[in-house]
């Protein structure tokens, strides 16, 4: 079972979006709403597709205070590049001013604006095809590949590891919530008597993982009543339908499956282009751009890619193609 998207939580809109684009070279992909609380967003960003398992989200939330990681919390973003590309990755990071270090086995460790622990870690994976974010100056061998992970951190490490073995049916070695290939949750031991975590910016909301199909989601729903799980809500997400549970040490673990995807309601060129809302909060489209617009925002940050060129952060395109029609990907 293997991951189809992290969410957390964000208090600079306008940061965010420099670091995960600008710095770590994502795709903005989607430019929506909390479904929870459509008077909040809810950005995506991921690979060119927006593939599931390469997704990370964020809710802004301005002038949100400071979390506390306390009993429970998921920690960090663990992030796969391409064998070879650390020195590329820790070069680029310094000089944009963050402090990185490197770690016994080669992987990178930094934050970002949030105070987010981000950890970079080579695989043999590379970006091909449509996969590769042609709107970045990351070159295409050195992208990013996807989410492999994040630390878990819970009370009871062996009740929250039979969660995953008896009700996702997902093998746990040790500490290590084994995903498939080199992805994985890492479970870290909290004290019992540590104080309840609160939410803030850097908080993860959930870590999703994905499932082919609606049938599956109801499987898992189905089976953690029979267990005794926690479970929260069957929801109809528009690009995914999903099914949420709070595992026993109290973080929210979501299914989600892998379609129909982010053009449902974008084409793969406009994809974060637009103000981008399921199909049952369309009837109050017009109210909620009323609602933005008094708050400064408009849905307009980035452009179509046009084929003919990549992102700057002031969202103008700049031309990579030559006359010739090459590109700096050959």
């Amino acid at each position: 079972m293997r991951t189809h998207h992290i969410s957390l939580l964000t208090e600079d809109f306008q940061q965010n979006f420099a670091f995960y684009t600008g710095i770590l070279g994502l795709r903005f992909i989607k430019n929506s709403i909390n479904q929870a609380n459509p008077r909040r967003r809810h950005i995506y960003y991921g690979d060119f597709m927006g593939t599931p398992g390469t997704v990370v989200t964020f809710f802004p939330i301005d002038n949100f205070r400071e979390r506390t990681d306390g009993k429970t919390f998921f920690s960090g973003i663990h992030f796969s590049i391409p064998t070879g590309s650390a020195n590329f990755w820790q070069t680029r990071l310094t000089e944009a001013g963050f402090e990185v270090t490197v770690d016994g086995l080669g992987r990178l460790h930094f934050v970002d604006y949030d105070q987010i622990p981000i950890r970079l870690q080579e695989t043999d994976d590379t970006a091909f095809d449509w996969h590769i974010n042609y709107m970045s100056d990351v070159p295409a061998e050195l992208q990013i590949t996807g989410v492999i992970g994040a630390e878990m951190h819970v009370p009871d490490v062996a009740a929250t590891g039979r969660f995953f073995e008896q009700l996702l049916e997902v093998p746990v070695k040790g500490n290590v919530i084994d995903l498939g290939g080199v992805q994985a949750l890492e479970l870290v031991q909290t004290a019992t008597d540590a104080p309840d975590s609160r939410f803030g910016r850097g908080s993860t909301d959930h870590y999703a993982l994905a499932v082919k199909s609606e049938a599956d989601l109801k499987y898992y729903w189905e089976r953690a009543a029979v267990l005794g799980y926690t479970r929260e809500v069957f929801i109809d997400r528009g690009y995914f339908r999903s099914a949420y549970f709070i595992e026993p040490g109290g973080n929210r673990v979501e299914l989600a499956t892998t379609n129909p995807g982010f053009t449902l309601d974008e084409a793969l060129f406009d994809l974060g282009t637009t103000f981008a809302i399921p199909p049952r909060f369309e009837a109050k489209r017009a109210e909620l751009l009323a609602h933005y617009a008094k708050k400064g925002v408009y849905f307009d940050d980035v452009q179509s890619y046009t084929g003919t060129g990549h992102l700057e952060n002031d969202g103008k395109i700049r031309a990579i193609h030559d006359e010739q029609g090459s590109t700096r990907n050959d």
